[in-house]
């Protein structure tokens, strides 16, 4: 992802909090053919057992259909050593006019915010494995939901758990880019996040939250 400095994001706790607030991420590998294929999935976060040197390690959980042959070509990539598997998180984005600016001699622009994630997929398919990790996305996303996921009789259970693959992207690499004026002055981007915050359209709004959040 092409990262000028003043856009970069370098602490991953903000990284966490923005992949917490846009989950549906674009999976994204090759087909057998070596071509682009992208798979379009709610991942969430999962903080791993500490490496040897004591840091935190990791994952992003998810699931796909079985009927989808993605999962089946990531996996035998990466066990033939191939590249490592790409999730891209994109969130609100919103067009931002000049007329915010305090020169006439500047042209729009558009500001948005993405994480890409880069690491190894680990099939999860054992059945108790593929049920908790189902329980521990429905506890993230819809708590009262779990008590009827158990209340679900046995048989229809394993249907859906039959008709899905579970996984885990072990987390390498990381990188986000939050592009939200930081090159403007700190008048010219007070305008923007007040016109966002006042009158804006909802994805505008998120915006001007963030530039809050981060003090812009």
């Amino acid at each position: 992802m092409y990262q000028p400095a003043h856009f970069r994001c370098e602490e991953f706790a903000q990284a966490r909090r923005f992949m917490a607030e846009q989950p549906l991420a674009l999976l994204v590998g090759p087909d057998p053919r070596g071509e682009s294929f992208g798979s379009h999935l709610p991942l969430s976060l999962l903080e791993l057992p500490a490496d040897g040197q004591g840091q935190p390690a990791w994952c992003l959980e998810g699931h796909m259909a079985r009927a989808n042959p993605h999962w089946a070509w990531l996996a035998g990539l990466l066990q033939a050593g191939g590249p490592q598997v790409l999730a891209v998180f994109s969130g609100p984005g919103a067009y931002v006019s000049p007329h915010h600016y305090e020169s006439l001699q500047n042209v729009p622009t558009w500001n948005y915010m993405a994480v890409h994630v880069y690491g190894e997929l680990e099939l999860v398919d054992e059945v108790q494995a593929k049920d908790a990790l189902l329980k521990r996305l429905i506890t993230s996303h819809e708590p009262a939901y779990a008590e009827q996921w158990r209340g679900l009789s046995p048989d229809y259970q394993q249907r859906l758990l039959g008709a899905i693959v579970g996984f885990r992207l072990h987390i390498r690499r990381w990188e986000a880019k939050f592009k939200l004026s930081q090159n403007r002055s700190a008048a010219e981007r007070q305008r923007i996040r007040a016109a966002w915050s006042e009158g804006g359209h909802p994805r505008e709004q998120e915006l001007a939250a963030w530039m809050e959040r981060l003090g812009l």
